[in-house]
């Protein structure tokens, strides 16, 4: 008698068409293909938090600052990157050190 070989379907294409989130091509990093500035949402998660977590942060001065770029508003990877191994200090703690890192860069 033959048995029934089960097979798992492919996953449902998300239906969201909101990609404010989402860099284009040009947003990447050439040499990682990462994007450079992620938007709040992709900031949060890169850092480990919710949205809502990180907007609470944010207002209370507890993250980097953010980059305004005409209406949008981002984060830079590498900021983030740097301010995690650093153990996420305060934005007023954070600033000097940052400012720090891009005058050793320059």
């Amino acid at each position: 008698m033959p048995t029934a070989v089960a097979t798992s379907a492919p996953a449902p294409e998300p239906t969201s068409t909101d990609h404010t989130d989402e860099p284009t091509s040009e947003d990447r990093d050439e040499r990682t293909g990462h994007a450079r500035l992620l938007r709040r949402v992709a900031a949060a998660r890169f850092c480990g938090l919710g949205a809502s977590t990180w907007d609470r942060l944010s207002a209370a001065g507890l993250t980097p600052a953010p980059i305004r770029l005409g209406g949008s508003v981002g984060w830079s990877r590498r900021e983030l990157a740097l301010w995690i191994d650093h153990g996420c200090p305060p934005r007023a703690e954070w600033e000097p050190i940052w400012a720090a890192v891009l005058r050793r860069a320059a």
